[in-house]
């Protein structure tokens, strides 16, 4: 006689396994083991470095591999530019906000704050009278 097939209800009401429960102490010891690499042999290490001089040196997928890596770098980047500044100063003065220059410029808006405040530039908010305003074209009537 063949078994019959599950409902959903049936598997849904399935019970568990009980776990058993960590203790604080647990979680402190582990807390505290540095998860570390394996030691590696100065052998496994030789072959290691050389493996990774023969990728650059010949593997024509290198140069890709190397502008997504400055690539990725660049995206990281804690820091502005001197041109990157003279933009913020121009926009700031034009009477874009932050979070509009971050969008334009592609530099989180709290790296900006921090440049312009170690620069000794002003990061107050812009005044109503200097902020930039919405057109007043007919575009208006999509908003």
């Amino acid at each position: 006689m063949a078994a019959k097939p599950e409902t959903s209800a049936q598997s849904t009401t399935r019970k568990q396994p009980q776990r058993a429960a960590i203790t604080f102490e647990e979680v402190q010891m582990h807390a505290q083991t540095p998860r570390k690499r394996r030691p590696m042999s100065e052998e496994q290490r030789a072959k290691l470095s050389a493996a990774q001089l023969a990728y650059v040196a010949n593997d024509p997928r290198w140069s890709e591999h190397r502008r997504k890596l400055a690539a990725a770098q660049e995206a990281r980047r804690m820091t502005l530019w001197p041109n990157e500044i003279a933009a913020i100063v121009n926009l700031r003065r034009k009477g874009r906000t932050f979070s509009y220059i971050a969008e334009e410029i592609g530099v989180c808006r709290d790296v900006i704050g921090r440049e312009l405040t170690e620069l000794g530039i002003s990061t107050d908010r812009v005044k109503s009278d200097r902020r930039a305003r919405r057109g007043n074209g007919f575009w208006r009537s999509f908003d």
